[in-house]
C-alpha cells in the first residue's frame, strides 16, 4: 500500500508568512480535490495533516482509505523552538487533548504515546523548525516513531541528514509531499508492501518495513508553488469580488491584485533565497548532531519524567 503522508488543504487557515497572513491561505487544495489527485497518482491511502486541525480529513467521511492525522506544532517551552510533528489516527477527542498540550512537548509527546498514535518528525533539517540542535533532537528520539526522511518540497542534502538519522536511530522512514498545491500530491510516498488495511501499513511502519520513494524539492518546484499560489490568490480574489461587486472592499480587491502581480518576481527571488538559508540550516544542524552525539544517546530526564 503507498501513501503520501504530508499533504495539506485550504483546512490549514492562513499563511505563516507575515506580511501576508491576512490575505493568503497555507493552501488552496480542498480535501475531496486532495482525494480525487491522490488516488489517479497510485496512492492506495489518502491521508491529510493539515497545520493543528483534523476538520479536512473529516470531511471526507469514514471512508476506510483515508487516515485523519495532523500536522502538530510541538513547542519546547524553554526557547520556543517549534517541531511539526505528523500525528496519524486522530479522532476529536484526541486532537483537541493534543491541541491543548502542544504548546509544551514534555506533555504532548507522552500523550501521544500513552495512547498508541503513530508520530513522525518532519522535515528535521529545516530551518523552519526554528533553531533546532542535537539537544532538541536527543528529546525527540525516544517519543517518535519515525522522521520524514523524503519532504517534495525539501532539497535531497535535507531529506539525506533527516534518513541518515532516521538509520542512526533505528526509526520508521516516511516519505511525503507536503504539498501544500496540488503539484505535489501524490509525488512522494511512503509504502509497506503487503498491507492491506490502514492498521497494517502502521504496523509494518512500526516493523520497519516502510520503503519511501518519489521526489524531493528543489527551487524549480517551489517557485512552481509560488506561481501556483499567486495564482490561486488571485481567483479567489476575483471570485469574492464577483459575488459581491458592489462591496466597499471590491476596488481594493481588484488594485491590489493588480499591483500585486509584479511582485510575484520578487516572491520567486525570495523562494530562491529561502533554499540558500535551508542548505545553510542543514549544514549547521550536521554540524551540531557531529560535534554532540552523546545528545542523541541520552534521554532527556525532564521529558522522559
Amino acid at each position: 500500500m503507498k501513501l503520501d503522508t504530508h499533504v495539506h488543504t485550504r483546512h490549514s487557515g492562513n499563511t505563516s508568512i507575515a506580511p501576508l497572513r491576512q490575505v493568503m491561505r497555507e493552501s488552496y487544495n480542498t480535501p475531496e480535490r486532495v482525494y480525487a489527485v491522490a488516488k489517479s497518482r497510485g496512492m492506495d491511502l489518502v491521508a491529510i495533516t493539515d497545520h493543528d486541525e483534523i476538520s479536512g480529513a473529516l470531511s471526507l467521511g469514514a471512508r476506510p482509505d483515508v487516515v485523519v492525522g495532523s500536522e502538530v506544532t510541538g513547542v519546547f517551552p524553554g526557547d520556543g523552538v517549534r517541531v511539526h510533528l505528523n500525528v496519524f489516527g486522530l479522532e476529536p477527542g484526541s486532537h483537541q487533548e493534543i491541541q491543548r498540550l502542544r504548546h509544551d512537548v514534555r506533555a504532548l509527546l507522552p500523550y501521544v504515546c500513552q495512547h498508541g498514535l503513530f508520530v513522525s518528525l518532519n522535515h528535521v533539517a529545516s530551518g523552519i523548525n526554528g533553531p533546532l540542535t542535537s539537544g532538541h533532537v536527543a528529546a525527540l528520539l525516544p517519543w517518535i516513531d519515525g522522521l520524514e526522511v523524503r519532504n517534495g518540497s525539501r532539497l535531497a542534502v535535507q531529506n539525506r541528514t533527516a534518513e541518515c538519522l532516521a538509520l542512526a536511530a533505528g526509526k520508521a522512514m516516511l516519505g511525503g509531499s507536503d504539498a501544500h498545491t496540488e503539484r505535489g500530491i501524490g509525488h512522494t510516498w511512503t509504502e509497506v508492501p503487503g498491507a492491506t488495511t490502514v492498521p497494517q501499513f502502521f504496523a509494518g511502519l512500526r516493523a520497519g518495513q516502510g520503503v519511501v520513494g518519489g521526489r524531493h524539492g528543489s527551487p524549480g518546484t517551489m517557485s512552481s508553488d509560488i506561481t501556483r499560489f499567486a495564482a490561486s490568490l488571485l481567483a479567489e480574489q476575483a471570485s469574492e469580488a464577483a459575488r459581491a461587486p458592489l462591496s466597499w472592499r471590491t476596488p481594493g480587491v481588484i488594485c491590489g491584485g493588480l499591483f500585486g502581480l509584479p511582485l510575484l518576481t520578487v516572491a520567486l527571488a525570495a523562494g530562491l533565497l529561502h533554499f540558500v538559508h535551508e542548505q545553510r540550516f542543514n549544514r549547521d544542524l550536521l554540524f551540531d548532531l557531529v560535534a554532540r552525539p552523546s545528545d542523541l544517546l541520552r534521554r532527556v530526564p525532564e521529558m522522559a519524567a
